[in-house]
């Protein structure tokens, strides 16, 4: 068995399971019919964040929805479930909103790295950032 995923591996040149992760969030406007709903100040709207996992081609490996006014930060632990279905993931993206240290707490107990993507302190205008949403 190995040896065939060995194969197929050196065939298609990839590996035939997921080990890098991007998590981000993404603030949606609804009204409250179901489910909690926030305030979210940064987008200036009243809905649900929804959380999402995503491998490098941006299938969906783990997704949660929470309110919108919790913290980018604090809607890690919506994506525990998830994430334990992946025991491959080496590498975690996040961008800027996830530098606390709980967001590498985290990573730590799912047997991940670290990486947070954010512009450069002195960057002026559009400057295209590594991977941080790549959803199918």
């Amino acid at each position: 068995m190995r040896a065939q995923a060995r194969r197929q591996r050196r065939r298609c040149g990839r590996r035939p399971k997921p080990r890098l992760a991007i998590v981000d969030t993404q603030s949606i406007k609804c009204i409250g019919v179901r489910g909690p709903r926030g305030y979210d100040g940064a987008k200036k709207l009243v809905g649900r964040k929804r959380v999402a996992l995503v491998d490098a081609e941006g299938h969906i490996l783990a997704l949660a929805v929470v309110p919108a006014n919790v913290q980018d930060r604090d809607t890690l632990p919506a994506l525990d479930d998830g994430k334990e279905t992946w025991p491959s993931l080496r590498l975690a993206i996040f961008d800027g909103a996830f530098t606390a240290e709980r967001c590498q707490e985290w990573c730590l107990v799912h047997g991940m790295r670290h990486r947070v993507v954010e512009k450069q302190p002195d960057q002026k205008g559009f400057v295209v950032l590594e991977r941080r949403w790549v959803v199918v």
